[in-house]
């Protein structure tokens, strides 16, 4: 089974508890500061997945490091489950499933725009007000400037890619000039 598949399951269970709880927010903000710690220090990850040490060492291990985060019952019981399936290894997708699982519940999406150049204040602003109004949605934006696209802009939204850079366009008269 793959990783993401996998990930997205345990992050909808924990999603769901956190539902239960009316604390899916916080969960969210524990599991993602103990998923900086596993991709901060690789071998605390490889400890805990390593079958060499007993289990009991190595859940006692990572509900230390939970605890001194000030993580929840929840999040500890969630983490020594993983730790005992070995899903621990998959931490950071699980906290990124669950991060994407978060904002579709708050009314949030993200939407990540390539440019050729520096966008100003204000087409952001007003790219995000049409976008707000077009999906109802709040939105995230993450600008990447790529002076290859030679102007216009790539929107990725979620799965959807909407490409007006003059790059693509460019490539499309290509196409059509050589088919004839």
């Amino acid at each position: 089974m793959k990783k993401g598949s996998v990930a997205k399951r345990y992050a909808k269970a924990l999603i769901e508890l956190g539902q239960e709880e009316k604390r899916f927010k916080e969960i969210g903000n524990e599991l993602r500061d103990i998923a900086a710690v596993f991709a901060a220090n690789p071998e605390f990850k490889r400890f805990a997945l390593n079958p060499m040490y007993k289990l009991e060492e190595r859940l006692g291990i990572v509900e230390k490091v939970a605890t001194a985060l000030g993580a929840s019952d929840v999040v500890k019981r969630f983490l020594s489950l993983l730790v005992e399936t070995r899903g621990i290894g998959i931490i950071e997708e699980i906290c990124a499933a669950y991060s994407r699982m978060e904002d579709e519940l708050a009314g949030r999406i993200e939407v990540k725009i390539e440019s050729a150049v520096e966008l100003n204040e204000g087409h952001i602003n007003e790219i995000k007000r049409k976008l707000s109004k077009a999906t109802k949605k709040e939105i995230i934006l993450t600008l990447k400037k790529n002076p290859a696209h030679i102007g216009g802009l790539v929107f990725r939204i979620g799965n959807t890619i909407l490409d007006g850079s003059i790059k693509t366009q460019l490539e499309k008269v290509r196409e059509k000039l050589y088919k004839g």
